[in-house]
C-alpha cells in the first residue's frame, strides 16, 4: 500500500518569497470572486478595529489605579470607567455584525470554490483522474482549497498584529527599549521551534493522506450497501477489517508523531514564556521598590509587555501559519497547473456520416506504470451502419480497446483515425458525443429513476415512456408508485428501490437510448444476468438499434447473432475476423471458444 500511495516527496523549506506568493495566490484566488471582494475588505476593517482595541485595557486600568492612589478625582474615575466598559461593548457589537456578513460570505465563496474545484476535476482526462498518485493530489488540494479563506483570515490576523503592535511599542518604549528586545529575541526563538515543527508536520501529513486514501476504500467497501450480502455469505469481515486495522495501526505510529510535534512545541513555549515573565517581573519590582515606579505605571507596563508579546507572538504565529498554510496552497497551485489532458485537444467538429469509417492503425497501448502492451499493433475498423462484435478471453485487450475508442485514453503508439482524420483532431466532448456507451462497470447514481436514464432533472417524460417500453423497463415502472421520481438505492432515501440485475442492465441500454448517439457501444453489457434475459434484451436492443452502427464487446457467444462482423481478439490485437459463418467454418480459435460455449449450454440442457 505505501509503496502504491506513499511515496515520500522532499521536504520542502518554505522561504519568505514561498510564503508571499502562497498567499498573494490564495488572496487572488479569493478577490476574484465580487462575494470575495466584499469578505477581503469587511476583514480589513474588523483586523484594524481589533488591533486597537487593547489599548484601551492596557492604559485605562492602570490611570484608574494611579487616581485611586493619588488624585482621587471622581470624575476622571467614572470617565475612565465608562471608557472602560464602552468602548469593548461597542467593539463588540461592531463585530457581531460583521462576523454575521462575513459567515454568510464565507459559506457562499466555500460554494463557488467547490462548484469551480469539482469542475476541474471531472474536466480531467479519465487516464489522468485514473492514476492513484492524481487521486492523492487531488484529495490534498481539495483540503487546501477548503482552508483558502483561512489564508485571508490569517492575512487580516497579521494587519491586526501589526497595528496593536506599533500601538503598543509607543507605550513600552518609554519603561526600556531593551524590554522590546528581550520580548523580540523570546518570540523568535518560538517562531523558528514553530516553523521546524511545522514542517516535519506538513510532511507527515503528506504520508498520512496516503493512509487515508486507502482507508477511504475500505470504510466504503464496509459501509456501502453493495458489499453488504457477499461479506455476510462469504464470512470475510474478519478480512476486511483486518486490513483496515492493520492500516489504522501503521497510521497511529505517524498520528502520534504528528501529536508530539504539538507537545514539544508547547513544552518550548512554556519554558521561554517562564523566561520572559520572570525577567519582567524582577525588573518592574526593582523600578517599584528602588525607583519610584507608579504601582498604576508597572500596572500598565505589565499589561503593554503582555499585550506587546501577544502582538509579536501573534504576527510570528500568523507568518508561520501563513507558511503553513502555503504549503498546502503551493500543493493546491500544483494541481490546478495540471494539464487536463495528457495531450493537446483538437478543434475540429466531427461527423459520422453513412460511409463514415474509424479505423485502428497500427495502434499500441500501454497503461501507465505497466510493462505490458495491452494492445499490440492492433488494424480493425469499424463502419457505419455496420454491427461489429468482438470477442476474446478475459484480458485479451476488449475493454481497453473500448477505453481508446471512446478517447478516455490516448493511444502510445499508432493512430485512430476518423474518416482518415487522427481523432485527436478532433474536439474530444465532440467526438465522445459520438457515441451512445453502455458500460460493463456502468453505475446507478443515487437519483430518481428518471433522471438515472436521462441524467438530467428536465427530462422528457414522453420520450422516456417511448425509451422504458422499448427496453422493457415499463414493467417494473408499472409497479413502483413515484414512477419516475423513485430513488434508486436506498443510500438517501429508505424507499428506493434496488433493480434486479436485469433491470440494471435495461437502465443502462435506456440511458444510453436516451442520450442517443451515431455509434451504439456495448461494453460485456449482460456479463451478469442469466441468459433469457440476456437474449430478451438483445432482441430489444437489436430493434433500437436498427441502422446504427454497433460495437459490441461480449464474452458469450450467443451475441454474435446480431453482429454483421466479429473480430476475435488475443493478446491485445485481432487474430481473427469474419462473418460468424465465415470463422467457424475456419476451425481456428473461435470456433473452439464457441464450441466449449454450446457444448456447456447442451451439457445443461441435456441434464
Amino acid at each position: 500500500m505505501r509503496d502504491i500511495y506513499s511515496k515520500r516527496m522532499k521536504e520542502k523549506y518554505q522561504t519568505f518569497d514561498q510564503t508571499r506568493n502562497c498567499a498573494l495566490y490564495a488572496l487572488k484566488y479569493v478577490w476574484k470572486q465580487p462575494s470575495g471582494k466584499i469578505y477581503v475588505l469587511t476583514k480589513e476593517i474588523s483586523a484594524i478595529l481589533n488591533g486597537l482595541l487593547p489599548l484601551v485595557n492596557m492604559i485605562i486600568p492602570g490611570l484608574i489605579i494611579n487616581e485611586l492612589v493619588t488624585g482621587r478625582v471622581v470624575a476622571k474615575i467614572v470617565l475612565y470607567v465608562v471608557l472602560l466598559l464602552t468602548i469593548p461593548a461597542v467593539q463588540n457589537i461592531i463585530n457581531y455584525f460583521l462576523d454575521k456578513k462575513l459567515n454568510k460570505l464565507s459559506l457562499h465563496l466555500n460554494v463557488v470554490f467547490n462548484d469551480e474545484f469539482y469542475h476541474y476535476v471531472l474536466g480531467m482526462d479519465y487516464e489522468r483522474i485514473e492514476n492513484p498518485e492524481i487521486q492523492v493530489k487531488k484529495d490534498r488540494a481539495d483540503d487546501a482549497l477548503s482552508g483558502i479563506i483561512t489564508v485571508v483570515d490569517q492575512i487580516n490576523g497579521l494587519t491586526t498584529a501589526v497595528v496593536s503592535l506599533l500601538a503598543i511599542s509607543s507605550v513600552i518604549i518609554t519603561l526600556n527599549p531593551f524590554v522590546i528586545l528581550l520580548v523580540v529575541v523570546i518570540i523568535l526563538s518560538n517562531s523558528v521551534m514553530a516553523k521546524h515543527m511545522n514542517l516535519k508536520k506538513h510532511d507527515l501529513g503528506k504520508k498520512l493522506s496516503a493512509f487515508d486514501w486507502y482507508q477511504g476504500g475500505i470504510s466504503y467497501m464496509l459501509n456501502h450497501i453493495s458489499f453488504a450480502k457477499e461479506i455476510r455469505i462469504f464470512d470475510i469481515k474478519s478480512l476486511i477489517i483486518g486490513l483496515f486495522t492493520k492500516s489504522k495501526e501503521e497510521s497511529n505510529v505517524l498520528e502520534l508523531e504528528y501529536r508530539k510535534c504539538n507537545w514539544r512545541l508547547g513544552l518550548f513555549r512554556t519554558a521561554t514564556n517562564l523566561i520572559q515573565q520572570g525577567i519582567l517581573y524582577a525588573y518592574l519590582v526593582y523600578r517599584v521598590l528602588f525607583k519610584n515606579l507608579p504601582i498604576g505605571n508597572m500596572t500598565i507596563y505589565l499589561s503593554s509587555v503582555g499585550q506587546f508579546s501577544n502582538s509579536l507572538g501573534s504576527v510570528f504565529d500568523s507568518y508561520i501559519k501563513l507558511a503553513d498554510r502555503g504549503l498546502k496552497t503551493q500543493e493546491l497551485i500544483d494541481f490546478f497547473s495540471l494539464t487536463l489532458s495528457q495531450e493537446t485537444v483538437g478543434s475540429k467538429i466531427p461527423k459520422f456520416h453513412d460511409s463514415s469509417v474509424i479505423k485502428f492503425q497500427n495502434v499500441w497501448f500501454q497503461y501507465p506504470g505497466s510493462e505490458h502492451f495491452a494492445i499490440q499493433d492492433l488494424n480493425l475498423e469499424i463502419r457505419a451502419g455496420e454491427k461489429l462484435c468482438i470477442v476474446g478471453s478475459n484480458g485479451s485487450g476488449k475493454s481497453t480497446f473500448i477505453k481508446l475508442l471512446l478517447c478516455l485514453y490516448r493511444p502510445t503508439k499508432g493512430n485512430i483515425l476518423l474518416d482518415g482524420v487522427d481523432i485527436n483532431e478532433y474536439d474530444k466532448k465532440a467526438y465522445q458525443q459520438l457515441f451512445a456507451p453502455v458500460f460493463q462497470d456502468f453505475v446507478s447514481y443515487y437519483m430518481n429513476l428518471g433522471m438515472n436514464i436521462a441524467l438530467t432533472d428536465n427530462y422528457d417524460e414522453n420520450k422516456l415512456d417511448d425509451i422504458c417500453k422499448e427496453s422493457g423497463l415499463d414493467t417494473m415502472i408499472s409497479h413502483l408508485p413515484k414512477k419516475y421520481e423513485t430513488p434508486l438505492e436506498k443510500w438517501f432515501d429508505s424507499e428506493g428501490v434496488d433493480p434486479s440485475g436485469g433491470e440494471e442492465q435495461r437502465i443502462a441500454i435506456a440511458r444510453a437510448c436516451y442520450r442517443g448517439g451515431d455509434i451504439f457501444v456495448l461494453d460485456e453489457p449482460t456479463a451478469a444476468i442469466d441468459p433469457i434475459t440476456e437474449y430478451d434484451i438483445y432482441m430489444r436492443f437489436n430493434r433500437i438499434i436498427t441502422g446504427k452502427c454497433t460495437v459490441l464487446i461480449t464474452h458469450r457467444l450467443s451475441a454474435v447473432q446480431l453482429a454483421d462482423q466479429v473480430a476475435v481478439f488475443e493478446d491485445g490485437h485481432v487474430v481473427e475476423y469474419g462473418t460468424h459463418r465465415e470463422l467457424y467454418t475456419k476451425k481456428g480459435l473461435y470456433t473452439e471458444m464457441f464450441d466449449k460455449q454450446a457444448k456447456f449450454y447442451r451439457d445443461n440442457n441435456e441434464e
